[in-house]
Order: C-alpha cells, then structure tokens, then sequence
C-alpha cells in the first residue's frame, strides 16, 4: 500500500487533473483584476478592525464573487498558487466577519444545496431503494452515515481516509464510481473533498429526510400545487417511458435535478417535469406551440437544449412531437417514480435480452462475441481456438499451446466445483472464453482496445464478467512456464483468474482483494510452492507499510493494482488457516448472498471483528 496508495492516487488525482485541465494562463489584464483584489482584501481588513462588520461583509462578497469569475474566465485551477493565496485571505476574513455578525461559515460547504444534489444525480439510481448496491443506501444523510458492506463512507475531516472520496477520485476504471458513467469532474471532486475535510456536516433539520426531499435552506419544502397528468390508455403511438424518458435521463438530468436544477425545472420524475420551472409549464397536452420544451428541443427557439451536448435524434425529435399531440400521457405507474427507475439501465436490457436465451444459442453468442472482440483487437490476425463444454480458449499462441491451457482448465474445473459446490453446467453461460496472448503486447493491446485502460507492469491477466453473462472471459499474457518474482507462470494464471471469473458472477460484489487472493491461494494449493508464491508474503509486508488502521486491509479499493495480489494472497491463507476452508466458504457464501464485510466476519470467526481480525492477520506476517 506504500502509505496508503489509493489515498495517494485520489490526492493525485484530484491535484494533477486540477493542473493539467487547462494550458491557459491569466491574461495581463487579469493579472491586474486580481492583484487589485487582493489590495481591496487588505483594506477590508481595516473595516474589520474598525467593526465595521456589515460593510465588510458586504464587500468581502462582491470581492469572492469577482475573484470567482476571473479565475474560471483564465481557466486557473484551485491548485493554482494565485488562487490558493486569494481563497486564504477571502476565507480568513470572511470567516472573521461571520463570527463578529454570529452568522454561519459562509465558507462551509452545504450539504443541502451543494452535496445532496450530487450524491442524488451521480448515486441515487444504485445506491436507493429496497435493495441498494453494496447494501450502501444514499438516500437519505441518516443512511449515508451507515455506510455499506465495505464499511464506513466518511472519516470526517479526513478525505483522503474517506471510502467516498476513494470510489469517486481513483483512478481504476473498473473501481471508480459511479459506475459504468464518466468520471466526475473535477469541480465536483473538490466540492466533496472540501466538504468531508470541513467534517462532513450536515446544515439541515431532519437527517433521516430524503435528499430529493432537501430543500433551498435545508428544510423540507413546502408542499407544491397537484399537478394535471392523464395516464396513457394503451393506444398510443408513442410511449413515454419506452421512447421519450430514455432521453430526457440521458440528456437533461444533469442539468436539471437536484436542488437547484437549471431554470427550475427538474425532470427528476414524470409529475415535476410536467409541473415546468420558473418560467412555468414546458409542456401543454396537445399544444405544440405552448409547449416550451418542444420549443427548445424541435423548434429552434434559442437557447437551444440541451446546451453543450450531442443533438437529440431524430426519431426521439419525431417521437416527441406525437406524444404532446397525443396528450404528453404517461403510461408509468407512479408519477413520482425518478424517471431512472422508469428507465431499464443497459445492465436490466441485457438481463432481459440474454434470459430468453437457449444453451445452443448462448454458445453461438458467446462465439459471436469473442470474434467480434478479437476483431478490434488484431484485425489483422486469424485467430486460433480450442472448443470444449466450459471453455473457448482462443488467441494467436500455438494451436498447442492453446490445448495445454484448454487441459490445464479443463482438469481446475473439477476442484472449482468440488471447493465451491457448483452444480451449473456449464458455470458460465455460454462457456467461458480464455484469450491467451502469445506476448507482452498483445495482452496490453487487448487491454487498450476492450476496457480502454493502460496495463500495470506487474499485471498479466484478467477476468472480466458482465450483465446475464453477456460477456465472460478471462485474458492472459503468455508469461512462460516457470515461476518467476513477478507472475507464476502461465497455468498459475489460468488458475488464478478463472477463479476471479468465477466470483465476479454477476449478482455478486466481492472486493478485489478477495477476488485475486482466492485466485491466487487455490492455485498456490494446486501447484504447491513456486518462487512468484513464495515471495507474496514479504511483497505484502512492503505493501502494508504505513497502514493506519488495521481493519483497512479489508476495505475495498486501498491497494493499486500491484498490491491487491500479494496482500489478498496472504490475507486469503491466513483466514483459511485461521478457520478452515469451510469457514472461508461460509464467509464467501455470506458476502455474495449480501452481507457486510463487518457482519461476515463476525457471523463466521467470532468473536473476532474486523480490527482483532486485521491485526491478528498483520501479526501472522512478522
């Protein structure tokens, strides 16, 4: 972990994506604006001296407000040295002011106004309802405060320490939340570091109130008028939730939702979408002309939505149109549904698509879809393949080479079956398919190519499991046969990973840790003791160097990619030796069925608990 890399990766993360935003610098005019600021500064601070608090306040935020727009009109990040000393003596004197008046921190960040929305937009659509992701439930501060399966989500006023800031900031594609989305900017990234730094206060009334709930001053707001909505009789030509709301989710929420959604209108769900904003309906049943969102969309009216994105089809341009003609009916069930619940996400329409399904014809796709990925890989070269009941090994190694891996496979599913107790035939709709790459830049290539992502130096292999099995495989670099300091040969690889496909099946959210260390500890016991095995145990010692808590070693996304394998390896061995392999198993079996990292442990090593556990582990290491 070398003082805790994924702390160090968000910091970096944050700091060098601040710097490296812009190439622009501030204009001599600009130059000028700012130091005639930070002269303004030092005179308010005179008026502070002389009590002269409500002017002082007064021009202490008209001068923010003009430091602000110079610094985002010269594109200077927050790292900026400029910035940094301007924000200090703002700060520091803002905060002075406050104190004299017996106001509130105007430099606090507001949960209410400025978290909430955040966490509502980019987390409510997994993290909510009756069966959140990762047991997390976001949607409410109360809940937010209990954090999920991976344990607590704020240390206040420490967010490097914060698994928020960890999931949202690193820099693992397959890590980072939320997932399957684009990263959050970095304007963002700061406003939450800055929060949970300030200690993550919330400045409402009620914390167990919905955050969609939360309004402008942080209470909840007062009741709006009912809103006129027809529902759909089933002979309309367009439907809202199949052909309209897929696109206003995809286009519009991003700028309107939240507390403070552009123009007042949110399209967070069906009624306050119809309810329109502030400058009142945007739709009107059956009148195009009187409907303001055809206007900004269909019409040409200016300014043209949505701003600064892709432009909308023409079949949701064509679409739209009949549906405010036909009456903008709405054929959900409940209006106040957010329309991301109405919306199936691409995981649901895969599900959907892929259980109807026959064994014979999952076969063909699997086929389909590992030419098709070979395709982008290496166009230019035929690849070979090797066909049996639960594999498809395929790649441009030897056709010997890929009957050796095929064997070596083959023989591994019988014990992944017995450890496990897997009754499926095949285990992985489909088959599961093996790329092996001849060399070293293949499988970085295919890495590029599939996951758009860089290959650490140490890294050699993957598993990689989607929705209803639409994609199952594993991809490997030949490394050779012989063990080595940095992998352990190529039949350690197929080992290894076929495990980790086998418990990223879909359903399932186990922490990287166990993933590759299980893989790793089942084929350091298939193949006995080799030099890559044998040296997991000081490469973890190293890892673990400047760990602070010891119940972080379970937490997920703490170790880059170089540590996961020897710190899971050893932490895998020692909780089997420990308790058994049956144990282990239960406690597997507890965390796939939706357990708790915490509860798991206690339920199968009691009375162990996460922090007795951890240091008994780090003990076993000395």
């Amino acid at each position: 972990m070398r003082q805790i890399p994924a702390a160090i990766a968000l910091v970096v993360a944050i700091l060098v994506t601040s710097i490296t935003v812009s190439q622009a610098a501030p204009t001599p005019e600009q130059r000028k604006q700012i130091a005639a600021i930070q002269k303004e500064i030092s005179a308010v601070a005179s008026m502070i001296r002389s009590k002269e608090y409500e002017e002082a306040e007064k021009k202490l935020e008209e001068l923010n407000s003009q430091a602000q727009k110079i610094f985002a009109e010269a594109q200077l990040p927050s790292t900026d040295r400029t910035v940094m000393a301007v924000t200090k003596l703002l700060t520091s004197n803002r905060q002075r002011v406050a104190k004299a008046l017996d106001k509130p921190d105007p430099t606090l960040i507001s949960f209410s106004k400025e978290i909430a929305p955040i966490l509502q937009q980019n987390c409510g659509n997994c993290h909510a309802g009756d069966n959140p992701r990762g047991k997390l439930d976001l949607s409410s501060f109360a809940m937010m405060k209990q954090g999920g399966q991976n344990g607590p989500l704020l240390v206040p006023k420490q967010a490097t320490r914060s698994l928020l800031m960890l999931r949202v900031a690193t820099t693992n594609d397959q890590a980072r939340m939320p997932r399957n989305a684009a990263a959050l900017g970095v304007p963002v990234l700061e406003k939450l570091y800055t929060w949970i730094n300030q200690g993550a206060i919330f400045d409402g009334e009620d914390e167990s109130a919905p955050l969609a709930e939360l309004g402008k001053d942080g209470s909840k707001p007062t009741a709006a008028p009912p809103v006129q909505i027809t529902m759909a009789t089933g002979t309309e030509k367009v439907s809202f939730v199949r052909d309209i709301a897929p696109t206003i989710v995809n286009l519009c929420t991003r700028c309107h939702s939240g507390n403070d959604p552009n123009s007042g209108l949110s399209v967070v769900t069906f009624e306050s979408l119809m309810r329109g904003g502030d400058s009142g309906r945007v739709i009107v049943p059956g009148n195009l002309d009187g409907s303001r969102l055809w206007q900004l969309v269909g019409a040409g009216e200016q300014p043209r939505m949505p701003q600064g994105q892709a432009r909308i089809t023409r079949k949701f341009h064509a679409d739209l149109k009949v549906w405010i003609e036909e009456g903008a009916k709405f054929d959900g069930e409940d209006p106040k549904t957010t329309l991301r619940q109405l919306v199936p996400t691409d995981e649901q329409l895969a599900m959907e698509r892929l259980a109807v399904l026959s064994p014979e014809e999952f076969r063909q796709l699997r086929e389909q879809r590992t030419e098709e990925q070979w395709k982008r890989v290496s166009a230019r070269t035929a690849a070979r393949f090797v066909s049996s009941e639960e594999f498809l090994v395929y790649g441009d190694a030897s056709e010997e080479r890929l009957k050796q891996v095929s064997e070596w496979a083959s023989q591994y599913i019988q014990d992944l079956r017995s450890t496990f107790g897997i009754k499926d035939r095949p285990v992985w709709k489909g088959r599961l398919t093996i790329f092996v790459m001849k060399d070293r830049f293949g499988y970085t290539e295919l890495n590029q190519v599939l996951h758009s992502r860089s290959t650490a130096r140490d890294v050699h292999g993957h598993a990689h499991i989607t929705a209803g099995f639409e994609d199952a495989y594993i991809a490997l670099e030949d490394v050779g046969d012989e063990s080595a300091e940095t992998h352990g040969g190529l039949r350690l690889s197929v080992i290894d990973h076929i495990t980790g496909a086998y418990l990223k099946k879909p359903g399932t959210s186990l922490p990287q840790w166990l993933i590759r260390g299980t893989g790793l500890a089942l084929a350091g016991r298939t193949m006995g003791a080799s030099t890559y095995i044998n040296g997991m145990g000081a490469q973890a010692i190293n890892a673990l160097k400047g760990l602070e808590k010891p119940e972080d070693v379970f937490t997920d996304g703490r170790f880059g990619p170089g540590d996961v394998g020897p710190i899971g390896y050893s932490l895998v061995s020692f909780m089997i030796k420990a308790g058994g392999a049956n144990k282990f198993g239960q406690f597997i079996a507890r965390l796939q069925s939706g357990s708790n990292m915490a509860a798991a442990v206690k339920a199968v090593y009691p009375p162990a608990d996460l922090a007795n556990l951890g240091t008994a582990y780090l003990s076993s290491l000395q």
